[in-house]
């Protein structure tokens, strides 16, 4: 094993079982002619800035400045790489160790969510996401794992349109059903499995599953994601010993959170912005529910908090990614 990868599995026993992380996405074109001013500046590592701009009563303008600490904090300078290091891979070498992983990346429509998990081209070196980074990191972290006899890849792909369930991998139309087992916990009923023998294997399923979801134009956004997506990878390994152990890795491309009444969103559009607003809100309350050390975790209040409720508790790490647009 290389010295970086020893590193890589020696920072996944320091990942928090819950760990925030702001993104901070540069301005765009059209807002570089539109002369919108860039609201948000990275402090240090753990801080973020945004800037309010104000009149005082004499109309002399001045800026407030609101700090925002998190975790960690990556400006407009750091790619897709350095981003994915900085935060997401350790959380790969914890998957094979049984450990129940999730990455969500959460923020406003067009912030930069879908570019984060995916990239602008998920076979480009360059630009690809965190997605089809970690797809090449499972595969490296199998070959170097000596004391596993055999290993069992599978994955599958489930998106959640307006609270409705659908399998993105399969070519047919199967109603599916959330349900919970004793011996399984909770599973999606009819939701296809897909074995992975390779790396290239894995990226086929990611394209097909892209493909396949919901996108509409939105006044905030040309290319809109209108559903969350899971994209879940299964690791069975038997050990040397004889024993077997489960890990899992959900990765999660949410749906924007929008303000619909502000850009008078109306039919389809508001329907969908509503769904997805009530379920990012529930999402919201889980997590502050958890960290907070409460009784009760309102788990059933979505389809999406019902579905990753084991990888939300128990032996889970799970690291959100906050997509920041620069502007306000």
């Amino acid at each position: 094993m290389c010295i970086r990868d020893r590193k890589i599995m020696e920072a996944s026993r320091d990942v928090p079982k819950i760990c925030v992380v702001v993104r901070k996405r540069p301005l765009s074109k059209k807002e570089i002619q539109k002369n919108d001013p860039d609201i948000l500046e990275r402090r240090d590592a753990n801080t973020i800035v945004a800037k309010e701009f104000k009149l005082k009563v004499d109309l002399t303008k001045y800026i407030e400045e609101h700090h925002f600490t998190f975790d960690k904090v990556f400006d407009e300078t750091v790619d897709n790489e350095g981003l994915y290091r900085g935060a997401v891979q350790p959380l790969v070498y914890s998957a094979f160790k049984g450990t129940k992983v999730t990455c969500f990346a959460y923020g406003q429509t067009g912030s930069g969510k879908t570019y984060t998990m995916y990239g602008s081209d998920i076979y480009d070196e360059e630009f690809k996401g965190i997605i089809p980074r970690a797809a090449f990191d499972i595969f490296q972290a199998w070959e170097y794992k000596q004391e596993i006899k055999e290993v069992e890849l599978r994955c599958s792909m489930l998106e959640i349109y307006k609270e409705n369930l659908k399998d993105l991998l399969s070519d047919e139309s199967v109603e599916l059903k959330i349900k919970e087992t004793p011996q399984r916990g909770i599973i999606v009923e009819g939701l296809s499995e897909h074995p992975i023998g390779s790396e290239e294997d894995l990226m086929y399923l990611i394209d097909v599953g892209e493909e396949r979801r919901v996108w509409a134009e939105t006044r905030q956004n040309s290319v809109s994601s209108r559903s969350h997506t899971i994209f879940v990878i299964e690791v069975r390994q038997t050990l040397e010993n004889g024993s077997e152990v489960r890990g899992t890795f959900n990765l999660v491309d949410l749906a924007g959170s929008e303000k619909v009444g502000k850009f008078g969103v109306q039919g389809q559009l508001f329907e969908e912005g509503t769904k997805i607003n009530l379920s990012l809100s529930a999402l919201g309350n889980v997590i502050h529910a958890l960290t907070s050390n409460l009784d009760h975790i309102p788990y059933r209040d979505s389809k999406l908090t019902r579905l990753l409720q084991e990888s939300l508790g128990g032996n889970y790490k799970t690291t959100l990614v906050v997509t920041c647009s620069p502007h306000s």
